[in-house]
């Protein structure tokens, strides 16, 4: 997530706690192990003669099971406040705490769109830290507006959804999108944290059915902390869109925890009060240590799902900073767990690897996260990839989702280079 850069760049200070406000644009991150586009790398263009993947088939009430242990209940309850258009054809949305949505420290949840009249629609959940009992380092406010990361550039060649409607989703309760929960750490009386994910998703899907009811195609991506916070919000998503094609790319958040730990990710989940969530017919579904299996299960159940993942074999920040587990404890768990998925779901589900430590490539840069202070040091900490040069096997990440989007295997193929 962006979550440990920000605790990394934050470390010389003794600070702790949420990321500091500000304005400005942030020097672009060094980029990772990369493989520049050139003449002998795939288009991904699709040629007439390629072979094409099984179309995608609609499964009724696929999360009929998750939707009953009342994912969806919070659908219809807030409206926004404070409804603005912006340059670049933005509309921004603003929620009143009152009514739900919120910021895990009381400030209000926002979200923008922009209406293109595409057709097809990107849903993007940025990323931004976590907070529990044990570990709180999170951004805590959500920016108005829409920033100028690669996956939201409208401008830039390699973005193969540069033209689609999109919906922004910024990250601000703490809990990887998915809380409901409120605690008063130091027992004064007062809510030190209250985690609304799950009302914050809610609200801004509602906004987004409203706006884009038929899209042809979505995209639901997420970068760091968003990309965890895609696995729940494919349910959702899925209840406002029942029988559209959907692609979820995990963006450096691929559902790895902690092996040696099993009971963290469940742990975690109760916390934020998400584990009510896990179906029972997904047995023992994260009692490896992981939300893999969760993640098969979404798989089995919704045949109208293909699922990309992204990640360094070494992942810097999910790694050392997040799970604190280190390369020895990421690296195999990664490898393993995301092979697994692959083997079991070859036609919906590929896995891009790349070696090194980077730390998504959805981005390119963090000036939508962080101001400028943090910014400047933050590219010194983190290697950031970016849709363009970002790559392995002569495919850059941008031709790579191109592909999975055209229903091209050849490009779209599984890619795990690890040294």
């Amino acid at each position: 997530m962006v979550l440990a850069l920000l605790a990394a760049a934050a470390c010389d200070d003794g600070g702790g706690g949420e990321i500091p406000r500000g304005d400005g644009d942030v020097p672009d991150a060094a980029v990772g192990d990369a493989a520049p586009r050139d003449d002998a790398a795939p288009d991904a263009a699709v040629p007439d003669a390629a072979p094409r993947l099984p179309p995608l088939v609609p499964a009724p009430d696929a999360f009929a099971e998750i939707e009953a242990l009342g994912i969806t209940r919070f659908f219809g309850e807030a409206a926004p406040s404070e409804v603005s258009e912006a340059e670049g054809g933005l509309t921004n949305y603003t929620f009143d705490p009152a009514d739900g949505p919120v910021c895990f420290r009381g400030d209000p949840f926002r979200m923008a769109v922009r209406d293109r009249g595409h057709g097809d629609l990107l849903i993007f959940l940025q990323g931004g830290g976590a907070c529990w009992s044990d570990f709180c380092f999170a951004i805590d406010f959500a920016r108005e507006g829409m920033p100028p990361v690669d996956i939201l550039d409208p401008e830039l060649p390699a973005n193969p959804v540069r033209d689609w409607d999109v919906a922004y989703l910024p990250y601000c309760d703490g809990s990887l999108f998915v809380g409901e929960a409120s605690y008063d750490d130091d027992e004064d009386g007062e809510v030190d944290r209250q985690h609304a994910g799950l009302r914050n998703v809610s609200a801004a899907l509602d906004v987004i059915a409203q706006r884009f009811p038929a899209p042809g195609r979505i995209l639901l991506a997420g970068s760091s902390g968003g990309a965890y916070g895609t696995i729940l919000t494919t349910v959702l998503v899925r209840a406002k869109y029942p029988t559209t094609p959907l692609y979820v790319f995990s963006d450096s958040g691929v559902g790895i925890a902690k092996a040696a730990e099993p009971t963290f990710v469940g742990d975690l989940l109760a916390e934020f009060d998400a584990a009510r969530y896990l179906p029972a017919s997904c047995e023992d579904c994260v009692g490896n240590g992981h939300l893999t299996r969760l993640i098969a299960w979404q798989l089995e159940h919704d045949t109208n799902l293909r699922l990309a993942q992204f990640s360094s074999v070494n992942d810097f920040v999910i790694a050392n900073l997040f799970l604190m587990i280190g390369p020895a404890g990421f690296e195999p768990a990664l490898l393993e767990e995301t092979a697994w998925l692959a083997a079991r779901f070859p036609d919906r589900y590929r896995r891009f690897i790349v070696p090194g430590k980077l730390h998504t490539t959805l981005l390119g840069d963090a000036s939508g996260f962080v101001g400028p202070e943090l910014g400047e040091r933050l590219a010194g900490v983190v290697e950031l990839g970016n849709m363009t040069d970002t790559g392995a096997d002569g495919v850059t990440v941008g031709q790579w989702l191109e592909a999975m989007l055209a229903e091209d295997p050849v490009v779209w193929r599984e890619i795990v280079v690890t040294e």
